[in-house]
């Protein structure tokens, strides 16, 4: 199964819809303030890294891609406005270390690596867990996060999965009135 049927999946299920309403407002606020496109936690080049490995993630096809719904952007945001300072440190650590993997196996850094070589390391990193400061923890933080912002987006939800999401949240172990 491809991710493209994965999303088709997905969508056709509704299982969108059942995001706590927390964790969709949360998303979708996130995206309000990326649209500004001014970095707040990441460098430059750390963004690139960032939106490089997002369209490995979630390429663009007949439906939008990861840097379509500035991925890059909402992890940014994500970064700055949630993330502990210490967290944030590892994290830029591992993105470093995504980096310094792809000097030491390529000779070149990740962004200058043709589409092959940057998808054989993130295929490699994929296959192993790691510490966020390392870099396949950097790297499966990226994917959580890429996806998480790519499903709270409003064009993914307008274009891709046409999502309703109801308003408001279910609780449902709520003790009723006797009829």
């Amino acid at each position: 199964m491809d991710r493209r049927d994965l999303l088709r999946l997905l969508s056709a299920s509704g299982a969108l819809a059942f995001l706590p309403a927390d964790l969709l407002a949360t998303g979708r606020a996130l995206h309000r303030t990326a649209a500004a496109g001014i970095l707040a936690a990441l460098r430059a080049d750390e963004a690139a890294l960032i939106a490089a490995i997002g369209d490995i993630i979630l390429p663009r096809t007949d439906t939008p891609g990861a840097s379509d719904v500035n991925a890059t952007g909402f992890i940014d945001r994500l970064l700055a406005d949630w993330y502990p300072d210490a967290e944030r440190t590892r994290f830029l650590a591992g993105l470093a270390d995504i980096n310094a993997r792809a000097v030491r196996q390529h000779g070149r850094p990740f962004l200058d690596l043709g589409e092959a070589d940057r998808t054989a390391l993130c295929t490699a990193l994929d296959a192993v867990q790691g510490e966020l400061d390392t870099a396949p923890g950097a790297f499966n933080r990226i994917k959580d996060l890429t996806i998480y912002g790519y499903f709270t987006s409003e064009r993914v939800r307008n274009e891709v999965t046409h999502a309703v999401v109801v308003p408001g949240r279910f609780d449902g172990c709520l003790a009723l009135p006797p009829p």
